[in-house]
């Protein structure tokens, strides 16, 4: 009777034990560890402490840092009519920062291939017959790359703003007018630095007035380009419409305005004509007609102008190659 009262007992706090929940299991298992008569040392038993915890959230919050050589970099991010950040520093918000700071990169990765992609058409135009392939080539993806960031660059700088946005939000008025004040205070430190950077250079190369010029320097001459003897030049059209333009092809050349010029012009019958390109041949002319269909243009058309007006030119086969 004495054995079955003990068992009992030992059941029921196990029972109780489980009942508090996960949180008290390891205690659990010392008080069965007990109550089966085993001895147990508790002080190799490694429980979680307080340090631990701060250490996780350490790891997980960890504070997303601005390169020293870019700190001090001047930005202008316009969070919402009342709040515009002039330094990374004004972030509120880790993830913000971090994203508004990938954008920022990726519009100077932006700037320079956008330089390199012009200098590659400049040189498709003067190059060679064998080497225009393997340049169209080049042009094509530096294309495809630029698309890419002009679709992700936006996209970031949104959540960013968003996402300090919502901070805002919720701020107290006397908060955002402590941080419009900081702002201001900051602004006027960058003005004064640009004041007297200027009044420096001023003092080191003070302007000469009322100089007597004793020479006329030699009249400049502008260059020429090689003209079509017969002063044609072959565009790319991408779509004519008359009214309003439908979506998608609206779409469609936003897209290209954001790689190369996009011409527009309205006709005697009142249509409105989108073209890219000005090229001397027709080969160069079917080459980049090539390049517009990979872009996304399903239907663009090569059509040949003279003195600005669209004329119809007889293309011999000969004159395909």
């Amino acid at each position: 009777m004495l054995i079955l009262l003990k068992q009992s007992i030992k059941t029921s706090f196990i029972l109780l034990l489980f009942m508090f929940g996960g949180t008290n299991l390891n205690a659990g298992n010392l008080l069965f560890y007990k109550l089966q008569g085993n001895n147990l040392n508790t002080s190799a038993l490694k429980y979680p402490t307080e340090n631990d915890t701060i250490k996780a959230n350490e790891i997980q919050n960890e504070l997303f840092t601005i390169p020293k050589r870019l700190e001090k970099t001047q930005i202008s991010f316009r969070i919402n009519s009342d709040i515009n950040y002039l330094s990374f520093d004004h972030f509120i918000r880790n993830d913000a920062k971090k994203m508004f700071f990938q954008a920022w990169l990726k519009e100077k990765e932006l700037e320079r291939l956008s330089v390199k992609t012009d200098s590659l058409r400049h040189a498709y135009t003067a190059a060679e017959s064998e080497k225009k392939e393997e340049i169209s080539s080049q042009i094509l993806q530096s294309e495809k790359k630029l698309i890419q960031l002009n679709q992700e660059i936006p996209a970031l700088y949104e959540n960013a703003r968003n996402e300090e946005d919502n901070y805002w939000r919720s701020a107290s008025s006397t908060e955002i007018s402590g941080f419009q004040e900081k702002i201001k205070e900051y602004a006027d430190s960058l003005q004064q630095i640009a004041t007297t950077k200027n009044e420096q250079k001023s003092a080191v190369n003070p302007e000469v007035k009322d100089t007597i010029v004793l020479y006329s320097p030699a009249p400049q001459v502008a260059e020429t380009k090689a003209e079509d003897p017969l002063g044609i030049v072959y565009k790319i059209q991408i779509g004519a419409f008359k009214g309003k333009i439908p979506d998608t092809a609206n779409k469609l050349i936003t897209k290209l305005s954001m790689i190369r010029k996009i011409d527009k012009h309205i006709d005697s019958k009142g249509v409105t004509i989108y073209t890219t390109g000005n090229l001397k041949s027709y080969q160069e002319a079917v080459t980049l007609q090539n390049q517009i269909k990979q872009e996304g243009a399903k239907n663009p058309t090569i059509t040949a102008y003279k003195d600005g007006k669209k004329v119809q030119v007889d293309v011999k086969p000969e004159n395909k190659k």
